[in-house]
């Protein structure tokens, strides 16, 4: 049975439903990264969990190496797809983030919109971060943008209808347990397709905790794509700027 990522991301509709996540968004984050992390411009850059490359394909815009890596085959083509049309010069592989291996380190390690928390238990989500420890240069930066768990609860919106062309996308949202679960039902030419996700929602503390235990030190803290400071109440992000212990 294939896990629910393997699924909804493979799908022909998951860039529809998300396409209000565009470039103009990415922009901010990434500009907002630059003002906060020093880079040359020879600086390898890797996004873990890049998707469609929205993030990667700017930062290669810019002139730094960069790698991409995904487990979707399907964001992935879209990716390589964008790089050849616009002449730029990123790499993009298919593999598991958790455990992906190079030759080299990288300068900056991004992962970046919620592209955590999927797997079924802590260990596997946490071995993200062992696998960022390994990757990152001495002095290299991890940023990491996940949601905020408090907000996500106080603010859960649980039921959404939209209509986008001639697809309407209704979402049923609920959180169990210790995840926020989204039921995705898209109506479509008479025809109905049901997806789902489900993140696992960690507290500010138990993620530092987890970073702290591979040798990764919290430098920053910020709460939205615009560097404002974290609140736990009233943030609707939770941003963690990263660097080996010395």
């Amino acid at each position: 049975m294939k896990l629910w990522f393997e699924e909804w991301f493979e799908s022909e509709e998951y860039l529809t439903v998300y396409k209000h996540r565009n470039n103009e968004e990415a922009e901010v984050l990434i500009s907002f990264i630059l003002s906060k992390v020093s880079l040359t411009g020879d600086a390898k850059v890797l996004d873990l969990g890049c998707g469609a490359g929205r993030h990667a394909l700017l930062l290669a815009k810019m002139g730094f190496q960069v790698t991409g890596v995904d487990q979707s085959a399907k964001l992935l083509s879209v990716a390589v797809d964008e790089a050849k049309k616009n002449g730029l010069c990123a790499k993009f592989i298919r593999d598991d983030i958790r455990t992906v291996t190079f030759p080299e380190k990288f300068d900056l390690i991004l992962n970046v919109f919620t592209s955590f928390g999927y797997f079924e238990n802590d260990e596997d989500n946490f071995a993200v971060f062992v696998n960022v420890e390994k990757l990152l240069s001495e002095d290299g930066v991890f940023v990491f943008d996940f949601l905020n768990a408090e907000y996500v609860k106080r603010n859960l919106v649980p039921f959404s209808k939209d209509v986008l062309d001639d697809m309407v996308i209704e979402q049923s949202r609920k959180i169990e347990g210790n995840n926020v679960i989204k039921e995705i039902e898209l109506l479509q030419n008479g025809n109905r397709k049901n997806y789902r996700e489900s993140v696992r929602l960690y507290s500010k503390r138990e993620l530092i905790n987890a970073l702290d235990k591979t040798n990764l030190s919290t430098e920053m803290i910020f709460g939205n794509y615009t560097g404002e400071i974290f609140d736990e109440k009233s943030s609707s992000r939770l941003i963690l700027v990263c660097k080996k212990k010395k």
